[in-house]
């Protein structure tokens, strides 16, 4: 370990006044900001300087810092992490690492000042924070503090920053290029980092140094910085800029400058006059050529072709090269295909003297062709180590809803919800969409709920990433009240060039989901052929929640929800049996019904007084009785959450409604289960009030198929029950 970085253990530790503290302008948070300017050393205490910088950190409304200051709030000031400060003398202290801490601390203590509320955080913190002081010897020991927090660590930085702080720490060595090498290792070591990313980051930030000394350098932006790391990853390219690692330039400079004017716009006068129909504007420019760090790849595929290179030139245009190229390619392609067909065609006429050598050619090719397929579904995503918010005790439920934005809804409030909520109305107004919502909102930041969802609408047991892509066309957000407490969840796709095996990545996505002051967040990232990956320190959800379809049947599931029921009991009764019992009610001659396993594959099997010599598939009894059992399951299985049914008459007999529906709503009870219904049946809602139990517990909604204030209208049950007696009421609509 190297000096500099022995030094950050040897720290003297002190509390400080909040007001002798002062934030750093030079953060390198906020370098890569348009607005951001280097401030010199004697200007960094100013109250100019320090307003903007706090403006920086905060964001509007505070939005960037939000996360700490509702974490003060509710849990006071945690010592996870000492500020590190250098002393500007007077008593005077600049923050290294830390800026975004005491900037929440700063503006809890205006709102202190302000008679506002600042929750458990104790007043006293502001006279006394806890920090300590880096010597910075050779004024490099700061930058190791922050790597090890925002390049190695758990809150990093963008790239873009991430390079620049590299940058800055081994410049000092740059002249020696035997001791840069030693740092270059000392620092991969104290970061944890790979030396290959280091060196990648800082080709990259070389590379822009030299554009933006050229004559487009005046626009770059710091989002174009995943273009220059993804030119820098392919070899082919850097050799075609003949770029030089020992001087981290590039030494064909006209290469160079023609890819500078590649992700530039360029005036069509100096980009060789081109006119309107040859891919120049109207205003005698040119807009750049590559926007995303993703069309690096394909410019790989053909740098070496300069017919290739003068036709994407000439249209401004990857996207019409690659059509272009792509057609040579099929040529290729078929004849590969049609070779190997051929080859295999031949191997199996001579199976019979393979040897062991050539059988492992075979693996070995099985195993090469097997990567070449892609993975055409997205079967599951298993969400182990789930939190639940709440799951013991009396739990209150939603008492309402509100979906922000999903789909066709836009700002619906969903208000007085009770035990039992039916929601009717026409074809697309929008019932199972409100059902959806909630599902989203129980499973906060789990992704693995979207594709539970996808995979019931399309009826499939998988379904491919570019269908997760096409359902994000806009951002999911939904809030509610839950016992007593606000929640939210949100999901939106967006492009993240940070990623691993980048050739075949299609799209990221983020769920964000919030309980009062509990925050979770998942991202997953969605790959042609390559499995999706996922990050995230842990999950969240609401409660337990279960969505049934009658289009989509999952034997695994109903399997886990017998045996847990087969296990659980209430009152020293098994769960199963009350089941079994309302069963009986429907079809007397059933004395029980299990779970087999026979080769492998499961089955329910019925033992019924009518067939003695052998039992019978609960399947062939018919979808409704397979129907009833899965919901009964489905409520016991759900204590202290929230069950959501889609279409809930489906396939039961309208004779059997008003019992069925009766114990549903006995169950939910018994296992304190909130529960969502839509149906387009008058007998079913007819029913949940004709059987007399607690109506008072129920809400009922008339969803319509427009965009106003009245696009749901609300009827308590117990009005709801009048109107049903009284005038047959149809909540369906006129």
């Amino acid at each position: 370990m190297s000096g500099e970085i022995r030094a950050i253990e040897s720290r003297g530790k002190m509390s400080r006044n909040i007001k002798n503290l002062y934030l750093d302008p030079n953060n390198y948070r906020f370098v890569d900001d348009s607005n951001y300017e280097k401030i010199d050393e004697g200007k960094l205490t100013d109250e100019k300087i320090q307003r903007r910088t706090r403006g920086f950190i905060e964001g509007v409304k505070r939005e960037k810092i939000k996360d700490l200051i509702d974490s003060f709030k509710a849990n006071g000031y945690l010592k996870v992490d000492v500020i590190q400060l250098r002393d500007l003398g007077d008593n005077h202290f600049l923050v290294i690492e830390g800026n975004r801490r005491v900037t929440a601390l700063k503006c809890l203590q205006e709102d202190y000042k302000n008679g506002l509320s600042i929750g458990k955080l104790d007043p006293q913190i502001f006279s006394s924070v806890p920090s300590e002081i880096n010597d910075q010897k050779d004024g490099l020991d700061h930058l190791i503090i922050m790597g090890l927090k925002h390049i190695g660590g758990n809150k990093k930085w963008a790239a873009i920053n991430q390079a620049q702080l590299i940058y800055d720490y081994l410049l000092k060595y740059w002249d020696d290029k035997e001791e840069y090498r030693k740092k270059e290792t000392e620092l991969c070591n104290s970061l944890g980092i790979q030396k290959s990313k280091l060196r990648n980051s800082q080709r990259a930030y070389w590379l822009i140094n030299s554009y933006k000394k050229s004559d487009y350098g005046d626009q770059f932006t710091s989002d174009k910085f995943s273009i220059f790391e993804e030119l820098v990853k392919k070899a082919i390219l850097r050799d075609w800029l003949e770029w030089d690692d020992d001087a981290y330039i590039a030494r064909n400079r006209i290469n160079e400058e023609r890819f500078f004017s590649w992700i530039s716009t360029v005036d069509a006068i100096s980009d060789g006059g081109l006119t309107e129909d040859e891919g120049g504007e109207e205003d005698g420019s040119r807009e750049p050529i590559i926007t995303k760090a993703f069309e690096i790849r394909d410019l790989a595929s053909f740098i070496t072709d300069e017919s290739m290179l003068y036709s994407m030139e000439k249209w401004g245009s990857i996207s019409k090269v690659m059509l272009e190229k792509g057609t040579d390619d099929r040529t290729s392609i078929d004849k590969a295909m049609s070779a190997v067909r051929e080859n295999i065609r031949t191997i199996k006429r001579f199976t019979d003297i393979l040897e062991e050598e050539d059988i492992a050619h075979l693996k070995n090719a099985e195993k090469d062709l097997t990567e070449l397929i892609p993975r055409e579904k997205i079967s599951e995503l298993s969400s182990s180590g789930v939190n639940e918010c709440f799951s013991v005790g009396k739990v209150k439920h939603f008492t309402k809803i509100r979906i922000q934005e999903f789909k066709k809804i836009k700002g619906l409030d969903v208000k007085n919800l009770r035990r039992i909520n039916l929601f009717a109305g026409p074809n697309n107004s929008g019932k199972t969409t409100i059902l959806e919502a909630v599902y989203l909102l129980c499973h906060q930041n789990d992704i693995s709920a979207l594709l539970d969802l996808a995979k019931a609408r399309k009826r499939s047991t998988g379904v491919t990433p570019q269908y997760l892509y096409s359902l994000l066309e806009q951002k999911i957000a939904v809030q509610g009240v839950f016992n007593d407490c606000d929640t939210s969840a949100s999901i939106a796709r967006y492009q993240d060039f940070q990623v691993e095996k980048f050739d075949d990545y299609i799209t990221s996505v983020q769920a964000d989901g919030t309980v009062e002051d509990k925050t979770a967040r998942m991202k997953l990232h969605l790959y042609g052929m390559n499995p999706p990956n996922r990050e995230y320190e842990t999950i969240q959800h609401i409660c337990k929640s279960i969505y049934s379809s009658p289009y989509h049947y999952q034997p695994e599931e109903l399997y886990q929800l017998y045996a847990k029921a087969v296990e659980a009991k209430i009152n020293g009764k098994m769960v199963f049996e009350m089941v079994l019992e309302f069963i009986r009610k429907i079809d007397p001659s059933i004395k029980n019904i299990f779970l087999v396993e026979k080769n492998g594959e499961k089955s329910f099997q019925v033992d019924s007084e009518l067939f003695q010599d052998r039992n019978m598939e609960l399947s062939s009894y018919g979808e409704g009785l397979v129907r009833i059992f899965e919901l009964a399951l489905s409520v016991s299985n759900c204590k202290n959450g929230i069950l959501l049914v889609d279409e809930f008459e489906t396939a039961i007999h309208y004779s059997l409604l008003v019992e069925f529906t009766k114990f549903i709503h006995e169950l939910a009870d018994e296992f304190n289960v909130q529960v969502f219904i839509t149906t387009h049946s008058k007998e079913c809602i007819d029913a949940f009030v004709k059987n007399q139990y607690r109506n008072e517990e129920i809400s009922a909604y008339l969803v319509q198929d427009k965009n106003t204030e009245d696009r749901i209208r609300n009827i308590a049950g117990e009005d709801l029950a009048y109107l049903v007696d009284s005038i047959s009421f149809d909540l369906r609509g006129d």
